[in-house]
């Protein structure tokens, strides 16, 4: 029987992709005359920033932007302006509420920084629903690998069989299968065809879910 539900933020709760990409677009911009594409955008979906800046800037363009700081601007940034980098998914409110009142317990399962993932949960409101809180600081592993939500299982008190994870990014994806637990992959207006083919069930919605646990896993 499905008791807990494991929840990725970025992407699951919230999104940052398009909002972090357009302040790198403006920034660079404005500070140093360099335009980035609309279409660059599909070298910052489900990558890191570093990444990223490897594929969009040239080595001497590297060198004058010097990325760490400008990503490391836009941290501290996010954390005193959210709303710039931030917009809440369809349907979280709805969601959590429901999941709650059906007698889900939930986890909350980030790769992000503690401070990062205090500053959201503060500006969605969303701390009552959750009993755990991961976050970088919990783990030694990142996804792929499954510690992040084995340790989260492990603290509820759950088997993973007993729980449900929803994702966003393939790393993810294959976390929770690693795991050896089920998968719901969420899926974005900007997200690749085929990139949740792994993923055990896909969603548009976030408000697709209760149907599913009470369909297909029971849950009354």
């Amino acid at each position: 029987m499905i008791q807990g539900i494991l929840l990725d933020l970025d992407g699951v709760l919230i999104k940052t992709e398009l909002e972090t990409f357009r302040f790198y677009q403006n920034y660079l911009k404005e500070h140093y005359k360099i335009i980035l594409k609309d279409s660059d955008f599909k070298y910052k979906f489900g990558r890191k920033s570093k990444d990223f800046f490897l594929d969009v800037l040239t080595p001497e363009q590297h060198k004058i932007v010097q990325p760490e700081k400008l990503t490391e601007l836009k941290r501290e940034l996010f954390n005193t302006q959210i709303e710039k980098f931030v917009s809440k998914v369809d349907g979280v409110h709805k969601l959590l509420s429901w999941l709650v009142e059906h007698n889900m317990r939930l986890a909350l399962c980030s790769q992000n920084e503690k401070r990062m993932i205090d500053t959201v949960i503060v500006w969605l409101r969303i701390r009552k629903f959750f009993e755990i809180f991961l976050s970088l600081q919990d783990i030694h592993h990142k996804k792929p690998h499954p510690e992040i939500y084995l340790l989260a299982s492990k603290r509820l008190g759950l088997r993973p069989d007993e729980c449900i994870i929803i994702e966003d990014s393939k790393d993810g994806i294959e976390a929770a299968k690693n795991a050896q637990m089920i998968c719901i992959g969420l899926a974005h207006e900007y997200t690749p065809e085929g990139y949740l083919q792994k993923a055990d069930i896909q969603i548009h919605h976030l408000l697709e879910v209760p149907q599913i646990l009470q369909k297909k896993f029971g849950v009354q």
